[in-house]
Parts: C-alpha cells; sequence; structure tokens
C-alpha cells in the first residue's frame, strides 16, 4: 500500500474524493455526459469513449458506440452449451469465466500473433478489437447466467433497440428503473486505477501476449475472490443473516448493529465490507447508488 507501481490516465483513486475516471469525480462524470434517451444517466456506451479518449463524446459519437456494440454483441450457441453444460450449483463467476474462455477462438489478437505478421507496434489494434468484443458480449452472457442460475432458465431475447445497460436490465427481466440501475452501476465499478487484483492479473497475463480473453478471464477468477469483487456477496450475505438472527421483522437499532458487529468479531470471523481501502471518506460510488434509492420511488 501506498507504493505506486502503475501508472494510468484512466482513472485516479483520491484518498478523500474517491475515484476520478479521466480527472472527473463521479458526480462531474455523470454531468458531464450525454443522457440515454428519457433518462438522467449515462449509457455505458458514452462512458466507453470517454475513459478511451479522455474527452467528452458528442451523442453523434455515443450513437456510434451503440450502433457498433450492436455489431459485436452476438454470442455464438457454443458458448451458452459450454455454460449449460457446468453443474448448475457452480457459481456465476466459474459460468461467467468458461463463458468468456469459450470466446476465445475468435480472439483477433491471437490469429495476428500467429498470422506471421505480427508487430508489436500493431498489436494494440486487435487487443482494441478483441477488447470491445468482450465488453459488447459480457452483458449478454452474464444475463444468460442470472436466467439459467436464478429465474428457472427463463431466457430473455436482446431488445436491438436499446443500449447496453437498459438492455441487460431487460434480459435480466428486471423494471424500466433498474435500466437506470445497470448503467449507473456498470460505470461506477468500470476501472478503479487499474492497480486491483483484476485488473493487475489481465495486465500480468496479457504481458505473456496471452490473447485478451485469456487475460480477461484469469482477471475475473481474481475478481472472485473474498478480498475483491466476492466482498459484494459477502456483505449481502452478512446483512441477511443480520436480518434474520437479530432483527425478527423489528427496525435495527444502533445496539442490534453494535451487538451483531461484536458477535461476528469475537466468534474470529471478518465484518466484510465494500469499497477502497485507502479511502478516508465515505465511498462516492455508494453515495451515488444511495442518492438512486432516495429519489426513486
Amino acid at each position: 500500500r501506498d507504493i505506486r507501481c502503475l501508472v494510468t490516465d484512466i482513472s485516479y483513486l483520491d484518498p478523500q474524493e474517491g475515484i476520478r475516471f479521466r480527472g472527473k469525480t463521479i458526480p462531474e462524470t455523470f454531468a458531464a455526459l450525454p443522457k440515454a434517451d428519457g433518462s438522467k444517466y449515462p449509457t455505458v456506451e458514452s462512458f466507453w469513449y470517454f475513459l478511451l479518449t479522455g474527452d467528452v463524446p458528442t451523442q453523434a459519437q455515443v450513437d456510434e458506440v451503440v450502433a457498433e456494440w450492436k455489431t459485436r454483441q452476438e454470442v455464438p450457441q457454443y458458448v451458452f452449451d459450454a455454460i449449460r453444460a457446468l453443474p448448475r450449483e457452480s457459481h456465476p463467476m466459474v459460468m461467467l469465466s468458461v463463458g468468456i474462455l469459450a470466446l476465445q477462438k475468435d480472439s483477433k489478437f491471437a490469429g495476428f500473433y500467429n498470422s506471421g505478421k505480427f508487430n508489436k507496434m500493431t498489436a494494440w489494434e486487435s487487443v482494441y478489437e478483441d477488447a470491445s468484443d468482450i465488453v459488447a458480449r459480457i452483458p449478454i452472457i452474464a444475463a444468460f447466467i442470472y436466467n439459467l442460475k436464478f429465474r428457472g432458465d427463463k431466457q430473455i431475447a436482446i431488445d436491438p433497440k436499446l443500449d447496453m445497460g437498459a438492455n441487460f436490465a431487460h434480459m435480466i427481466g428486471q423494471s424500466e428503473e433498474y435500466k437506470d440501475v445497470a448503467r449507473m452501476y456498470f460505470i461506477l465499478h468500470s476501472d478503479h486505477e487499474s492497480g486491483n487484483v483484476s485488473a493487475h492479473t489481465t495486465h500480468l497475463v496479457h504481458s505473456a501476449l496471452s490473447d485478451p480473453y485469456y487475460a480477461y478471464s484469469a482477471g475475473l477468477n481474481g475478481l472472485a475472490g473474498p478480498l475483491h469483487g466476492l466482498a459484494n456477496q459477502e456483505v449481502l450475505d452478512w446483512t441477511m443473516k443480520f436480518q434474520e438472527k437479530y432483527c425478527k421483522g423489528v427496525e435495527p437499532t444502533k445496539e442490534l448493529v453494535t451487538k451483531a458487529l461484536w458477535d461476528t468479531l469475537n466468534a474470529g470471523q471478518v465484518i466484510p465490507g465494500y469499497g477502497h481501502a485507502v479511502l478516508r471518506k465515505t465511498d462516492p460510488r455508494y453515495m451515488s447508488q444511495r442518492e438512486f434509492c432516495q429519489n426513486t420511488p
């Protein structure tokens, strides 16, 4: 901690302000980017453009990204077959990692490397192509896994009229309001200084010239750990057990919460949390989600 070992222009984590994307705080980012139709929130596509270039896109530029991702989002049937062949009790992250690996034969970077014309100076172009394909396809695979695990395998087809966030909400059978939840959540968790386990892992694996599918799958496997992405699940699990054990239908009090925390610690367990360890204030990503809940009927 406190040893800077990677430099990135994309994001910066300030201990007092939280994450900054291309120099902008979360509220500044949401305010600056073009909004989805009928929404107060920007699309993931506009944010992608912003992260890649550092420039706030015009609506026309956003529309180009939306249209391009539509051409990239089709997932071959064999990917779904590979996921469905796994034991149904497999964790969703196992399924997602396998799904990404199943796409590997489509890698343009691997094709370029094996072509006999590989050039490190232009290799970024095929990396960009693979990354764009992966990003466009992730929501499709993730929605399939969610429906497989939690909705009795009731799958919902892509709506070609919707942007990525809205389409994900649509595919998992969520409400109209959840379209903004998905847009917000994908943006908030897109990048945080690139030094975390999953981002570092993708850099490390790709440094061996493994293509982005191998690298991204490896990153997902790191993200699945309880000290990284799984912490969100651990927090939810702890909260649900707290409600079941201590509340019994009553409103939680400060005394109840204190007792639950001490009971957890005295049992030799850790209290799960989420956020950035270096922060010295409430995580602004949490504040964004909290404000959404307060402002949504």
